[in-house]
């Protein structure tokens, strides 16, 4: 801990996902064990999940990233720690895993059920999906460019009236069969080298889709998962605790058995 720095071994983002994994795999002997991390960016979970003794793996397709998550692995020498640089859309490619950590991704995707089918054929026992979802009622969404370029911009400079985060989604509609909202990462027309450095973004499609709850949770079943469970206990510190209603996010844990 340095100052108000809440480091992410420490932080109720981990630790929640590190205590989930003991609750379903017990103190079993995790060397024979193995764990993907998805769109890693600089390898935060998958260290830790080295350390936890799965033979870890961290996808990640920016090569800014992947520089940091490899000077990573060389200081902390974690014989158990590796990372490729691909599009997590390959992840078959890389056989399966134990543990699937979905953080911060899902919602970047333009076809998020066919990967969540992916993420299940390859996952033996857990997955963690932490996404944004989307709101199934908000008057904003319904009124396009007046949104996208008078309100939304105004409740960001003075969070007017703003209950829940502006984030300029689309109305409801329908993709893979699942209802939901579009969201713009980019414009379509952006270079490939400025793609490329937007760290935080989607990395081949210019917009994603954000499923409804109810949807993702069902598509999450239909994917094969037996149980679906939503862990409330990853907010505190590096989120505040309200960060679920008013961000539209939240974690989910599905297990097979």
């Amino acid at each position: 801990m340095a100052g108000n720095t809440t480091l992410l071994a420490e932080s109720a983002m981990w630790t929640s996902i590190a205590k989930s994994i003991s609750l379903f795999t017990g103190s079993a002997d995790r060397s024979g064990m193995k764990a993907v991390d998805l769109g890693c960016l600089e390898g935060g979970y998958s260290v830790e999940l080295a350390k936890m003794g799965f033979d870890t793996l961290g996808i990640e397709a920016r090569s800014e990233n992947i520089d940091k998550c490899n000077y990573v692995k060389e200081n902390l020498h974690l014989d158990n720690l590796h990372f490729a640089k691909d599009d997590v859309r390959n992840l078959p490619n890389y056989g399966k895993f134990d543990i699937t950590i979905c953080y911060g991704l899902l919602y970047h995707l333009n076809d998020p059920v066919s990967f969540l089918k992916t993420m299940s054929d390859c996952t033996t026992k857990i997955l963690f999906l932490n996404t944004h979802f989307a709101p199934d009622r908000d008057v904003r969404y319904n009124l396009g460019a007046l949104n996208r370029f008078v309100i939304a911009p105004i409740q960001k400079r003075t969070k007017f009236m703003e209950y829940q985060k502006n984030f300029r989604l689309s109305s409801i509609t329908q993709n893979e069969g699942y209802n939901g909202r579009w969201y713009r990462e980019w414009n379509k027309n952006a270079g490939k080298d400025k793609i490329e450095k937007m760290l935080w973004a989607s990395y081949n499609n210019n917009r994603s889709f954000w499923l409804r709850k109810k949807d993702l949770t069902q598509a999450l079943h239909n994917a094969g998962f037996n149980s679906v469970f939503e862990q409330f206990d990853y907010t505190g510190d590096l989120a505040p605790d309200s960060y679920t209603s008013q961000y539209n996010r939240t974690m989910f844990v599905a297990v097979k058995h």
